[in-house]
């Protein structure tokens, strides 16, 4: 999921770089929002360890 967070990071730089800021906003807010998903029902689950 980070490395997912990290190219949707990427392609918004990439984005900007080529001067389509609109698609960069949107794909930015997106990745923003996936970001906050993934903290907040993955990152701050405990750990079940199945022994």
């Amino acid at each position: 999921m980070i490395a997912l967070l990290f190219a949707l990071l990427t392609a918004t730089m990439g984005l900007n770089y080529f001067r389509r800021n609109t698609a960069a906003n949107v794909l930015f807010f997106f990745t923003l929002a996936l970001g906050i998903y993934w903290l907040k029902f993955h990152a701050t689950s405990p750990l079940t360890i199945q022994l």
